[in-house]
């Protein structure tokens, strides 16, 4: 399978996740006004999501790469399909929480595959530009989202939503099985001991370099994170935009996403990946440190919102880099790598964003404060890294 076609469908199979991330933002006041919630608290099944996905990964990568990627993927996909029927048929919140926790845990069995299946074909500044394919592959599921949750509320109510993601994966699950693993190698994966699933995490977080990528990628999604928790809120409730404008902002914050994904491909062929993700990661913080100062002094929708596509855009330059360098430590093992990074990216950006949606309180300024929080946090661990990859002797060519 060449790159584009396997770009194509490993990027589908990672929409999974933002897909069930952001088609249901939409329809937040819904579901609040269905379980007599405030909206605010909501929020709360996206930290319950990143929880679950966090989990899904550090159980899926070792399997992955025991078991092999196929059964990993397709079970993954089976339990997302199984938790979002029964989101749709939930009775309380509480028992939507529950549900949204099995299908995000599927949904990371999913995932966590994906980048061992790139790290499998290629390798190096080759693998950074695969990688930023099937994150602009990927871009299309958050860019989209929104607007698909919209429709779907127009012509049904938001346990639609929660159908159409179930119907999504199970259509993923059966493209999987009739490309891309018919002629995958089954791969009884490595025959090793048992323990060995516990000592190769010990392995990856001994590395120095590996463990500063990863505090930068979950620093740098956390921002994301913070915003769709309390995206609804600002532009829905403290702007007063109505759904469809809404889902265009959305949409466009991912447009820049994709734009800096393009560029990114485009300056592999002169700088290293660390050196763009510093450069990056620079260009975020900025960006957030504009937004503060718009939110202390005029908080007016035509100043705020160029620094929030700005700041959310650069993310598509930042993550596949990460993905790369990192993965490039640990070829023998590149799921079970990938899956701890999953794990503490998303329980990062979790217990973040959860912590957030405690202390925000209705207020604009705390939610752009914690974003620049945790942007200046990933700018200090960025700033030496190029050096940090040069020393580790690992840096791809």
């Amino acid at each position: 399978m060449n790159h584009s076609r396997l770009a194509l469908l490993l990027g589908a199979s990672v929409a999974v996740s933002p897909l069930a991330m952001d088609a249901y933002l939409p329809a937040f006041p819904e579901i609040a006004r269905t379980f007599g919630i405030p909206n605010h608290q909501v929020g709360m099944s996206v930290s319950i999501y990143l929880l679950g996905l966090a989990l899904g990964h550090l159980i899926g990568g070792p399997l992955s790469d025991r078991y092999g990627r196929q059964r990993v993927m397709l079970g993954g996909l089976g339990m997302f399909v199984a938790g979002s029927l029964l989101l749709g048929f939930s009775a309380s919140f509480d028992a939507l929480l529950g549900w949204r926790f099995l299908q995000a845990l599927g949904g990371g069995f999913c995932v966590v595959s994906v980048p061992a299946i790139a790290r499998d074909h290629t390798s190096g500044a080759e693998g950074a530009r695969l990688f930023s394919l099937i994150a602009l592959v990927t871009f299309v599921a958050p860019a989209t989202a929104p607007t698909i949750g919209t429709g779907i509320l127009h012509l049904t109510s938001w346990p639609g939503i929660f159908f159409f993601l179930a119907l999504y994966a199970a259509t993923i699950a059966v493209l999987l099985r009739v490309t891309l693993f018919r002629s995958y190698p089954h791969q009884p994966g490595h025959c090793a001991p048992l323990h060995t699933l516990v000592t190769n995490y010990l392995h990856v977080l001994r590395h120095g370099t590996a463990m500063r990528l990863l505090g930068i990628q979950a620093l740098v999604f956390s921002v994301m994170m913070v915003y769709i928790t309390h995206g609804s809120f600002i532009l829905q409730d403290w702007y007063g935009l109505s759904k469809p404008v809404f889902s265009a902002i959305m949409a466009g914050t991912v447009g820049a996403m994709a734009a800096f994904n393009i560029s990114n491909r485009w300056l592999l062929r002169r700088w290293s990946p660390a050196i763009i993700l510093r450069a990056a990661v620079l260009l975020q913080a900025a960006a957030l440190l504009y937004l503060v100062a718009v939110v202390h002094t005029s908080p007016r929708l035509a100043l705020f919102l160029p620094g929030l596509i700005l700041a959310l855009g650069s993310f598509g330059a930042g993550v596949p880099n990460t993905f790369s360098l990192f993965l490039e430590f640990f070829r023998e093992m590149a799921a079970t790598a990938a899956a701890l990074m999953g794990a503490l990216r998303f329980s990062i950006a979790g217990t973040i964003s959860g912590l957030s949606s405690q202390v925000v309180g209705g207020s604009l300024s705390m939610v752009v404060l914690m974003m620049a929080g945790c942007s200046l946090t990933a700018l200090f661990l960025a700033w030496n890294t190029p050096h940090a990859v040069a020393r580790s002797g690992e840096q791809p060519s």
